[in-house]
């Protein structure tokens, strides 16, 4: 059994680097290949992975939308990789990147998820924001009890934390987004390490009685 992750930079684990010099410089050939594998080893699927006792595979991509994650699925799906056991988590993107609302096609990706992800066990959950608030003729009672909470994401649950405790949670210990919201925008922020590892618990308590 393995924990196989997917999403954009919510899953690859941008920020929890502390030097801001990094911040967006991830490739290898701009001699970063460290801080990448730092992000990639510290992101919330090396913590859940950890907290289940199993191997982990990170498919996090910095930049990516619904729909190359959705390409990566299939990719490794029909490489073979998926095995009886695994357990595959899905940190949704920002829906409308790369495009507008009109022309997004959120549910079909989603289906498409679906069906690529069919005779898995699987689980979606939201990074920074809903998947379907903007879809507004589809009704997310439909949706399978894999999504976690589809009105919920866990930059929510960052907020909260951070709210209670008055600890920072974001990328650089630079400020607090519940007090001042003016970087609170698709791709303007990130969790910290300590942001990640709250994830991780709140992804484990959601799927962890499930992974026997």
């Amino acid at each position: 059994m393995k924990l196989i992750c997917f999403g954009d930079s919510w899953t690859a684990g941008h920020g929890v680097e502390t030097d801001r010099k990094y911040k967006e410089r991830v490739s290898i050939s701009e001699g970063v290949g460290f801080i990448n594998k730092l992000r990639v080893m510290n992101s919330w699927p090396r913590w859940v992975a950890d907290k289940i006792g199993c191997e982990y595979v990170n498919f996090g991509v910095c930049g990516y939308s619904n729909k190359q994650i959705l390409q990566d699925i299939w990719e490794v799906r029909d490489g073979g990789f998926f095995e009886e056991g695994d357990i595959i988590v899905v940190m949704l993107s920002y829906p409308y990147r790369f495009g507008n609302i009109k022309d997004a096609d959120v549910v079909g990706i989603f289906n498409e998820m679906e069906l690529a992800l069919e005779g898995t066990k699987h689980f979606y959950f939201n990074s920074f924001f809903p998947t379907f608030k903007e879809e507004i003729d589809f009704n997310i009672n439909t949706l399978p009890d894999s999504f976690i909470l589809p009105n919920y994401c866990v930059s929510d649950l960052l907020k909260e934390y951070e709210e209670t405790n008055d600890i920072s949670v974001w990328e650089y210990n630079s400020r607090k987004v519940w007090t001042s919201e003016r970087e609170y925008y698709e791709g303007g922020f990130h969790p910290n390490l300590l942001g990640y590892k709250i994830i991780s618990d709140f992804i484990y308590n959601k799927i962890g009685f499930q992974t026997n």
